[in-house]
């Protein structure tokens, strides 16, 4: 390991003493060096597989919360547990949701705790755009903890932005025949040129009830989906303030969410009675300085999250179960990025330290950990070869009620990419990157789920892919495929038990993942018509190959579907958009052994959608009508979990500006 760090480190050198004896007649080829274009969904020019979702194609595919959007990102499977406040997280490419870094602004969400992020928390609503990236963000402010993580989610929020007008409102209220309705408000005022405040606000609740049918061993059984109440509220504010090539901002969110955790519906017996309330505060600090030669960014957080778990039916002298737990986390850092002759061609370095403590009524002693990430990399354009590369390090204490430990990981990235025609907008590209993780403080600590005996993951991932895109007068069409490679040693799978709470995590061992991703776009404009068809196929064998001699050897590992697709159309007429969304995802098993008993059946999810946008001298009105899972099918992506059947959502955005 330590001879790879060794000649990545000497390549960068050679790559950037190499570009200063490059004579002038070999320039870069600027036009393969500008800002990478974007079209819909896939960014084509990029090194790495890139996503991005702007705030027109959310509301295109009628997403309530990131989760749903990212079903239509090739690679990315949700694990839905449905209800109106149903957990979901992303694993992308088999690789657990931990290793899928949420950042927000700019700034990376810490979760020593759980490691994962709910990705029902964070509402469309508030979001001016989505990028998913694999391998290495994009971002010139992105912090050293982003460089660490296989993949990352970014996040930019409307607060994060000073807005063109005085004044902008947007009002937002929505509801479904599922029980649930979400109002919200945001609210941005300009001082002067230069200085913007913002609040946010939004209050979803319901029931969350809704019929549904399952099929038991032997038979049918059919109910109405209980415990799924849900009470959420958010707020948050913010500071901005940019002039010249200074940019600040501060802002701070609480968000208060209590809801009951709906059970998996065993034995004919869908009810549970049991909830969870989290409070959560987050502050943040970010300034940001980008000239011609450079980009320099600073950041600082603060985050306190309380659970509280409760089990009225628990069978103890009590009779009741009460769990509280308290995660603090605080820290900082800095990025800076040196530019060569153009912003995509760059030298970066940057560190970060984070701090987190876990305080729980069940701990005699709180474990702590303290990270520091520190990244150094380089960005490069040989004339038609582009070359991306980082050397990440993870120095980790981890002081736990029994020991205390001492963790030093460097994690090199590589890419390449190569332009073989000139006049053609066809790339091949290819990148290898190692990432580690620690178990978070819920896999090792928590009651009924900790496994304090865990190891750490080890994962190396490679990638080749082609990148094509086109435009031929009003027809454009976009095309990726990639196939990659994932070893995962001592990979941690979260089994789900008896409810969303309690689950079993568990060490499998070596798993091999290898797989395809393809991604095919045409857009169609004539006139005042438009025409967007989109489609993603993801293929994905992910296997056990710790021990030959193992019964499990060879086996697709839990909730992992080999096969699965989706397809958006959208027929667009001035300001309304017919829209249609097809999700597919193959069988999967539930536990490690592929037994028939084991399996889980595919499902399809096809929604349509209508939406119009009106307006008037300083107003808008947004108006998006949904009918989701047209066949009323009730699959289950978690076992004895269903989803819901066909029901329909109305969404209104009314939006003043001056």
């Amino acid at each position: 390991m330590q001879l790879k760090i060794y000649i990545f480190i000497f390549g960068c050198i050679l790559l950037f003493n190499a570009q200063s004896q490059v004579n002038d007649t070999l320039k870069v080829i600027e036009v393969h060096s500008k800002k990478d274009s974007i079209i819909k969904i896939t960014v084509i020019n990029s090194n790495v597989p890139h996503y991005v979702l702007d705030k027109n194609k959310l509301n295109e595919l009628s997403s309530d919360d990131i989760g749903e959007a990212l079903k239509f990102i090739p690679g990315t499977y949700i694990k839905d547990y449905g209800g109106i406040g149903g957990l979901k997280t992303v694993s992308y490419r088999s690789l657990g949701a931990a290793h899928t870094g949420i950042e927000i602004d700019g700034v990376i969400l810490p979760n020593t705790q759980t490691a994962t992020v709910n990705l029902s928390d964070f509402d469309v609503f508030s979001i001016s755009k989505l990028e998913m990236t694999s391998g290495q963000v994009q971002n010139h402010f992105s912090t050293a903890s982003s460089y660490v993580k296989a993949n990352i989610l970014s996040i930019s929020s409307n607060l994060f932005i000073i807005p063109k007008n005085n004044t902008e409102i947007n009002i937002l209220s929505s509801f479904s025949t599922i029980n649930s309705f979400q109002n919200g408000l945001l609210f941005q005022q300009k001082i002067g040129n230069h200085v913007s405040y913002g609040l946010q606000g939004l209050y979803s609740f319901g029931s969350g009830k809704y019929p549904f049918i399952i099929q038991n061993i032997d038979s049918t059984y059919s109910d109405t989906r209980q415990n799924s109440d849900l009470f959420n509220f958010k707020i948050k504010g913010a500071i901005n303030y940019q002039k010249n090539n200074l940019k600040i901002h501060f802002n701070s969110s609480y968000h208060n969410d209590y809801q009951n955790l709906p059970g998996a519906v065993v034995l004919y017996n869908p009810y549970n009675d049991q909830n969870l309330a989290n409070k959560k505060f987050n502050s943040s600090f970010i300034a940001q300085v980008k000239t011609k030669n450079y980009a320099l960014g600073f950041n600082s957080f603060f985050q306190n999250n309380e659970t509280i778990y409760r089990d009225n039916k628990y069978l103890n002298l009590q009779g009741f179960l009460e769990n509280r737990y308290k995660n603090q986390s605080t820290g900082g850092g800095f990025i800076f990025s040196r530019f060569i002759k153009t912003e995509t061609q760059k030298v970066f370095i940057g560190t970060d330290i984070k701090a987190s403590t876990l305080i729980g009524t069940q701990f005699s002693e709180s474990p702590k950990r303290i990270n520091i990430n520190s990244v150094f990399g380089i960005s490069k354009w040989f004339t038609r070869v582009k070359t991306q590369g980082n050397i990440s390090h993870q120095m980790i204490v981890d002081n736990t009620p029994s020991s205390t430990t001492n963790i030093s990981h460097f994690s090199p990235f590589i890419s390449l990419a190569y332009l073989p025609f000139k006049d053609y907008n066809f790339r091949v590209r290819s990148h290898y990157k190692n990432t580690y993780r620690l178990p978070s403080f819920n896999d090792l600590y928590y009651n009924t789920i900790g496994n304090s005996n865990l190891e750490a993951e080890n994962a190396s991932s490679y990638n080749l892919g082609l990148t094509f895109g086109n435009k031929i007068k009003t027809i454009t069409t976009e095309t990726t495929l990639d196939v990659y490679t994932n070893f995962i040693k001592d990979k941690i799978v979260a089994i789900p038990t008896k409810n969303l709470f309690n689950w079993s995590m568990q060490n499998i061992g070596d798993v091999l993942s290898q797989g395809l991703d393809f991604n095919f776009l045409i857009s169609i404009k004539h006139d005042v018509y438009t025409l967007n068809f989109t489609t993603n196929q993801s293929f994905n064998k992910s296997t056990d190959v710790t021990d030959k001699n193992s019964f499990t050897y060879g086996h697709q590992i839990p909730y992992t579907p080999k096969y699965t697709s989706s397809y958006t159309v959208t027929i667009g007429y001035l300001k309304t958009n017919l829209t249609t969304t097809l999700l597919h995802s193959g069988s999967r098993y539930t536990l490690n052994e592929n037994l028939p008993f084991n399996l889980l059946n595919g499902f399809i999810d096809l929604g349509i959608g209508l939406n119009r946008m009106f307006k008037l001298k300083h107003q808008k009105l947004y108006v998006n009508f949904q009918v989701a899972n047209i066949l009323n099918k009730n699959y289950e992506v978690i076992k004895s979990f269903p989803m819901p059947g066909r029901f329909i959502k109305l969404k209104l955005i009314y939006s003043f500006s001056k």
